[in-house]
């Protein structure tokens, strides 16, 4: 599956006079091969350009081809009045455009169409590419980590190997992950008393007003408890929050905590042992992220010999074959981790995916015409 660099999504094959063009419902961005622009009338001296200023080594790289995963060129362009930042592939020939770019690419008024021979050439090399492609999406990555990445990998954490582009800073998601550290700090030298007090006890949960539902997000039972929701957190909750922006992401992270909370109280409405930790609205942001970038890389150090790298849709299924397994050792009266306070935050984080998909499900507005060349 082709995924758009931008958003995530799976792009969609369109089939036009020039060639194949891969379209992303959601953005509208387009990954279109330099041949299908030339036969569709784009000006030579412009690709010319474009390519040879995509050649230099000291370019920056932002986002991943779509199709072979390299990081693309960026190059600013001219097109009359227009700045164009182009995201340009040198190993596939091909260039990602963001919406509307691709109707500034000026258009030479007296191209003529390659001869037949030239087709059969360029559609037979564009077959030959989109089959090599498919075998490599089949096969697994296996670049290994850099820097910093490679701490989580030896700890078996997993790794966001080409986190999806940035639109803004997550400041919520940093005041958060900041609030959670100083609430520890404060609490720390005498945790276990606070705990008691504070954290969500299903046959006490009514007491301070019901205050304990909200409390216990804020409350952990120590230093790993903290630093494992801390990364989980700090690496997937920014992409969330700069997809839904900082109310919904918000509602999200609350809403996946309090189901949490009200299925682990209603699967143990008796217990008395307080429950505390952030990682029930963590559940609910992570799925979150990996239904709306189900083919960013995730990177995983498999018993310390061997580097792997699965779509994150892969790490929600195991995730949830996971919970699924504690929590039925949960019921059964063994462990200490609440996998069904997990599987409540989970099913928000998924049911919140789903009505987005479905609230933003619209026709695609590929449409060509005599005035408008059939290119994107």
């Amino acid at each position: 599956m082709v995924a758009c660099p931008r958003c995530g999504e799976s792009l969609v094959k369109r089939v036009t006079q020039p060639g194949f063009v891969y379209v992303c419902p959601e953005c509208e961005g387009r990954h279109v091969a330099i041949p299908v622009l030339r036969k569709a009338g784009a000006r030579g001296d412009f690709l010319n350009r474009v390519w040879l200023d995509a050649k230099h080594e000291d370019v920056e790289r932002l986002l991943r081809c779509p199709h072979c995963h390299a990081a693309m060129a960026q190059v600013t362009a001219r097109a009359g009045d227009h700045a164009l930042d182009l995201d340009v592939c040198t190993y596939c020939n091909a260039i990602w455009f963001d919406h509307g770019e691709l109707r500034a690419v000026p258009r030479d008024p007296a191209h003529v169409s390659e001869t037949l021979s030239e087709r059969a050439r360029e559609q037979a090399a564009l077959l030959a590419l989109q089959a090599r492609r498919e075998e490599e999406a089949a096969a697994p990555a296996e670049s290994w980590p850099e820097g910093w990445h490679w701490l989580p990998a030896l700890l078996g954490l997993p790794v966001e190997c080409d986190a999806p582009a940035l639109r803004g800073r997550p400041w919520i998601t940093w005041s958060i992950a900041a609030a959670l550290v100083l609430v520890f700090a404060a609490t720390a030298f005498s945790l276990e008393p606070v705990v008691e007090q504070w954290g969500f006890i299903p046959a006490l949960w009514s007491r301070h007003g019901g205050l304990t539902l909200a409390t216990s997000f804020f409350l952990h039972a120590g230093v790993l408890h903290l630093l494992s929701n801390l990364y989980f957190f700090l690496v997937f909750g920014d992409n969330v929050e700069d997809r839904l922006g900082p109310l919904f992401f918000v509602l999200l992270l609350a809403g996946s905590h309090l189901a949490g909370a009200v299925v682990h109280g209603l699967f143990s409405p008796g217990a008395t042992l307080p429950c505390v930790g952030a990682s029930a609205g963590i559940s609910g942001v992570l799925a979150y992220y990996t239904l709306t970038y189900p083919m960013a890389r995730i990177g995983f150090f498999l018993w310390m010999v061997r580097w792997v790298q699965f779509p994150a849709i892969v790490m929600l299924a195991l995730f949830l074959l996971t919970e699924f397994l504690g929590a039925w050792q949960q019921v059964s009266g063994f462990g200490d981790v609440s996998s069904l306070a997990h599987l409540g935050g989970l099913a928000v984080g998924i049911g919140a995916a789903l009505a987005v998909r479905m609230t933003r499900n619209r026709p695609m507005d590929f449409e060509t015409s005599q005035e408008d060349p059939p290119a994107g």
